[in-house]
């Protein structure tokens, strides 16, 4: 470049506007030029472009006395600040108003409430207003404001669809930064019978544990092993996530997911080009360990059903009913039996027992031949059953929190393997501490020899809690296996190198992984830390256990492990690079329950025609804890309009 031209450059960019402009040729600065008030053209910051603009489109103007074009040049200026001004309060008024469309378009989706209910919200305001501000001396204005404020059902739409999008973007940007991450996966149905998959992944983001739903897609046709993974692959490339980055994945279990040769996991372990951990949720497992344990005692719950069934599912004989329990029992009504909610045997039991005499009255009175009703063996197995399905119901509430890491889950699974072992010698002993409706019906029955006959029920009782422990024993192995690289999580300090299961985590270091153990174990600074850790730790469960974490000043049961592991120097690099993989395993599918329950609320009988992108939008929204950008949002929507 020539001399002459980099002088040329230099002189141009350091252009500055010249206040004396304004006066004399009635040109403002805007973004770096002249911009004149009386045409709205920009001009270059030059006098002389300045000078030959006025004299050339403005040759009016400029022909005038001094003090004439002076005082003429003053009054389109004072106008075109009142005019700006003006427009400028228009848009900080309608900004608000959009910001404030956005977020109660949020809260409708929240509460899972209907588009249309925008308008009844703004109504329903509006009512209430002239009571409510009543004393406002601008009551009009506000009013006025409300009443312009856009919620109609395409807006609150529009508003929906730009805050999933805005979350996606934060989601993608976070995925980005994730060193790793895990995945949870789950295949269910709609209300209109329509396959869909969840895709959630947990992840770590400077000290927060996130947990996020990257995508709910619509699976059309099959749903095979490799329909999933192109669905997976698809949404993968969509949101710019790294196959590679994916630790461990955890399913319900089915052959889909599974399976040894056409699995979904087998296809995307050769596109990760690296194995993952599989995990079975353990909540399923739990449940089906809950179902094969008492497997001998299903014609009690088929006969149970069946008598609920007849008292609820017909009207008169329920209002009949209800009025029984009204004057002799506890419940108001009973529960009806579903095979797909975890929880719903054990509930349905508990209710039975507690109705049992109004139950036989009742049966009694309508004509209604039950003999189990007064049989001992009978009654004998239904006692039994609801007090050991009771036990399985508290274990399963425990398990079912999102965010639980893997290794608190094992440890409430281990806790109740050795409760098994207590509930056997109970049953062994006869003290029956842990079986009270059994005991109190074992001593009002009358029996011909009572030591005998109670041995035999029992030693019957004590083997199918055998049975149950040993099912878990056997089903939950792979956690077992896993206990000590699980343990590392919150105790390295005393985990031994060689305890470690590492088979799936090819991209870890091994050699730096067991001298940086070596020198973090002889430091009391960094073992100081965990220490520390688990002492906070226990406060949390104490806090949760009771209750009280409204209140309360800990920070999450994760992100308090994680913050500790970001504070280790990156001289333990391998370490935290194990530690941060092992936080973010998913321990079962809880997330995916959560929303496909959130998913059938949304999408119910009185709302089956929402778009699949409208769908997955609510749920998003109402699942994420990511906040919308409204602000953001709201500009774009103003640049949108200038347009």
């Amino acid at each position: 470049m020539t001399t002459a031209k980099k002088a040329k450059l230099k002189t141009d960019s350091g252009r500055s506007f010249q206040e004396a402009w304004t006066e004399s040729f009635g040109v403002i600065e805007c973004n770096g030029k002249a911009l004149c008030i009386l045409c709205s053209k920009s001009v270059v910051c030059r006098t002389s472009s300045v000078r030959r603009h006025f004299d050339t489109n403005h040759k009016s103007v400029a022909e005038l006395g001094e003090t004439e074009r002076k005082e003429f040049l003053e009054e389109k200026l004072r106008k075109y600040r009142s005019h700006y001004l003006s427009f400028c309060n228009y848009l900080s008024k309608t900004n608000h108003l959009t910001t404030a469309s956005f977020q109660i378009s949020l809260s409708i989706v929240k509460h899972g409430k209907p588009l249309s209910d925008g308008d009844f919200i703004k109504m329903a305001m509006l009512s209430g207003s002239n009571s409510l501000f009543h004393d406002f001396p601008n009551k009009d204005e506000i009013k006025q404001r409300i009443s312009e404020m856009p919620l109609s059902r395409n807006t609150v739409k529009d508003r929906v669809l730009r805050m999933a999008s805005d979350v996606s973007q934060q989601l993608t940007t976070d995925l980005q930064k994730a060193a790793c991450y895990s995945m949870c996966l789950d295949e269910s149905a709609d209300i209109n019978n329509h396959a869909t998959l969840a895709i959630i992944l947990r992840y770590a983001v400077g000290d927060i544990m996130r947990e996020e739903l990257v995508k709910l897609v619509s699976l059309r046709g099959r749903t095979q092993g490799v329909d999933i993974y192109n669905a997976v692959m698809e949404a993968f490339l969509s949101q710019d996530i790294r196959p590679e980055k994916v630790v461990s994945i955890t399913s319900d279990g089915e052959p889909c997911m599974v399976g040894a040769t056409s699995g979904f996991i087998q296809f995307f372990v050769k596109e990760a080009k690296h194995p993952v951990i599989q995990f079975h949720c353990i909540i399923h497992q739990e449940a089906l360990c809950g179902k094969e344990s008492s497997k001998k005692l299903d014609d009690i719950l088929k006969d149970v059903s069946k008598m609920v069934n007849y008292i609820m599912m017909h009207a008169l004989n329920f209002q009949q009913f209800q009025a029984l329990l009204e004057v002799q029992a506890q419940y108001n009504a009973l529960l009806v039996y579903s095979n797909v909610r975890w929880l719903s045997r054990g509930q349905v039991l508990e209710k039975f027992v507690a109705c049992l005499d109004e139950i036989r009255l009742f049966m009694n009175a309508k004509g209604q031949e039950y003999p189990q009703l007064t049989d001992t063996a009978w009654l004998n197995n239904l006692m039994f059953f609801t007090d050991f399905t009771r036990h399985f119901n508290v274990l399963n509430k425990r398990l079912q929190s999102v965010g639980k890491t893997a290794e608190r889950m094992f440890y409430d699974i281990k806790t109740f393997e050795r409760k098994l072992q207590v509930f056997e010698r109970d049953l062994e002993s006869g003290q029956l501490k842990y079986f009270p409706n059994l005991k109190m019906h074992l001593e009002k029955s009358a029996f011909a020899d009572r030591f005998t006959s109670c041995q035999e029920i029992y030693k019957e009782f004590s083997s199918m809690v055998a049975a149950a422990k040993e099912n878990f024993s056997n089903r939950f192995s792979q956690f077992h296996k896993m206990e000590t690289t699980l343990c590392f999580l919150t105790s390295p300090d005393k985990a031994k190198f060689e305890e470690l299961d590492l088979s799936c985590l090819y991209w870890l270091d091994y050699g730096n992984l067991e001298m940086e153990l070596l020198e973090f174990q002889e430091s009391s600074i960094w073992k100081n830390k965990f220490y520390d850790l688990r002492a906070t730790l226990e406060k949390i469960e104490k806090v949760e256990s009771e209750g009280m974490t409204k209140g309360s000043t800990l920070g999450s049961f994760e992100n308090e492990i994680l913050k500790v592991w970001n504070s280790l120097p990156n001289n333990f690099k391998s370490m935290k690079a194990l530690g941060i993989a092992f936080l973010t395993l998913f321990g079962s599918s809880y997330a995916c329950e959560q929303l496909y329950s959130a998913l059938n609320y949304i999408k119910s009988d009185t709302r089956n025609r929402l778009t699949d992108d409208l769908s997955a939008a609510y749920v998003t929204l109402k699942l994420t804890k990511y906040e919308p950008r409204f602000d953001k949002l709201s500009a774009c929507i103003q640049q949108q309009r200038s347009h």
